[in-house]
């Protein structure tokens, strides 16, 4: 599990109320029921008229993303390769149709059943590349119902606080619920800022992370099982992969 998501979260929230309360504020009054429910109703809702129920209910699953840890590119996935690749070099491609694949993604089972069924090189590298690109849309669709959430978000924090102002003149002469009106005013423009800057961005770029890493780890095997189909020796695998997993450990540390 991932625990820098939620340090991060209990940081930016203990942060905020310790400053509002060495202000000498009350954290009781950030406390409105009224303003949560026009900023997070308004959200939900508009984000929910610009998607389908399909991507809606996918980028709500990819939550699981932003606290777990994500699985790297390793040495581990490149001896794999090159067993296979040592293998296809002594028994042949169909000797691959022995290779146990529990424990693989989808993605590089799918790879080694082509490979291992004797489909030509062409065909399994554009099968794969199509299946990478549909995956990468997908996902990416769904994950921008976040980035839609932190765009909304604010814009409904401004309406709960003109809803405020006009409940505080419609009760001009009540001075005891001018309060409640300027409290659910400000604090919905709160709401709107700070749902948008310390969930729903910081979840998209969580979950963004988690999906540049997915597509990194599938890289890996299709450009491994393609120097497979194309016959290459394991040394040259060896090197080409070597060279993979340096090139994107890097773009993870940029």
């Amino acid at each position: 599990m991932d625990f820098l998501t939620l340090a991060g979260a209990v940081l930016a929230l203990a942060a905020i109320g310790a400053g509002f309360a060495l202000d000498g504020g009350q954290l009781g009054v950030l406390l409105q029921a009224q303003a949560l429910l026009i900023v997070v109703g308004g959200t939900l809702g508009a984000v929910m008229i610009q998607n389908t129920w399909g991507r809606f209910l996918d980028g709500i699953k990819q939550l699981r993303w932003a606290f777990s840890t994500p699985k790297p590119v390793d040495r581990e996935d490149l001896t794999r390769l090159l067993e296979w690749g040592r293998k296809a070099k002594v028994e042949g491609i169909l000797g691959l149709e022995s290779v146990n694949t529990e424990g693989l993604g989808g993605f590089a089972a799918r790879g080694m059943e082509l490979l291992a069924n004797g489909v030509p090189s062409v065909v399994i590298d554009d099968a794969l590349r199509r299946e990478l690109d549909a995956y990468e849309r997908n996902q990416m669709a769904a994950a921008k119902i976040w980035h839609q959430a932190g765009g909304y978000s604010p814009t409904f924090g401004i309406v709960g606080a003109v809803l405020g102002l006009i409940q505080i003149t419609s009760h001009i002469s009540e001075p005891t619920e001018l309060g409640k009106g300027i409290a659910v005013a400000f604090v919905a423009t709160l709401y709107g800022v700070g749902l948008a800057n310390l969930v729903y961005l910081p979840l998209y770029g969580k979950i963004k992370a988690q999906i540049d890493n997915q597509l990194r780890y599938r890289k890996l095997y299709l450009d491994g099982i393609m120097a497979i189909a194309r016959k290459e020796t394991p040394k040259t695998i060896e090197t080409r992969l070597v060279a993979d997993i340096r090139q994107r450990a890097d773009e993870v540390l940029n």
